[in-house]
């Protein structure tokens, strides 16, 4: 059993719930983009797409697939459930809090394996500091912890080998003034466009 299903069993780690702060966000994405179906990569739990949504949030009335109007698969290898990764392609693919928890030498494969399964856009959320989890053996569950450079190279490079490059759209988890801010950006082709924090109007009514 791998570390990160051990840190599941308990029930509570894990349940989904960095995803929350994306939400209205993630609406626009999924209207502006015309999309019918999504791959939550890497979702945990996935408790905001079942029944108890409103155990981690009271900012929608219904869970998340139906709130977004679109077909969701999950597909997480901590979890039994949800451990086949589907091969096939989707119309946005979304990945939260997934690639600071992937050792660095894995983080080509893994973050081909999303992009290739993207056919409209795909979503990342990745933090830049250290987490206040560890393993057992007192490892910090964050074992890739970069500068946001680091990452938009890294995902300008992989985007660039594929046949069909996707719009990427990053949010980084940085600390600003003694406190987390969300800092977005959009990869496309080339270019890399900033597209500033993330406000609170976009997460209190997300």
């Amino acid at each position: 059993m791998s570390n990160y299903a051990e840190l599941h069993q308990g029930g509570k780690l894990f349940d989904g719930r960095s995803l929350k702060k994306f939400i209205r966000l993630l609406d626009g994405l999924i209207k502006s983009y015309q999309c019918e179906t999504l791959l939550d990569y890497g979702s945990g739990q996935g408790m905001l797409y079942g029944p108890y949504f409103d155990a981690l949030t009271d900012l929608i009335d219904k869970p998340l697939a139906e709130y977004w109007g679109v077909d969701v698969e999950l597909y997480e290898p901590g979890l039994p459930e949800y451990e086949v990764l589907p091969d096939k392609l989707y119309d946005a693919v979304v990945c939260t809090d997934v690639l600071e928890h992937i050792p660095e030498g894995d983080l080509g494969w893994v973050i081909d394996e999303i992009l290739e399964r993207s056919s409209k856009f795909a979503f990342l959320n990745i933090a830049t500091f250290p987490a206040l989890k560890t393993f057992k053996d007192g490892t910090n569950v964050h074992v890739s912890v970069f500068e946001p450079k680091f990452w938009l190279d890294l995902l300008k490079q992989r985007n660039s080998k594929l046949a069909i490059q996707r719009p990427i759209y990053a949010y980084f988890d940085v600390i600003e003034d003694n406190r987390v801010a969300h800092e977005g950006f959009k990869i496309e082709g080339e270019d890399v466009m900033r597209l500033g924090p993330l406000n609170q109007e976009q997460i209190q009514y997300g």
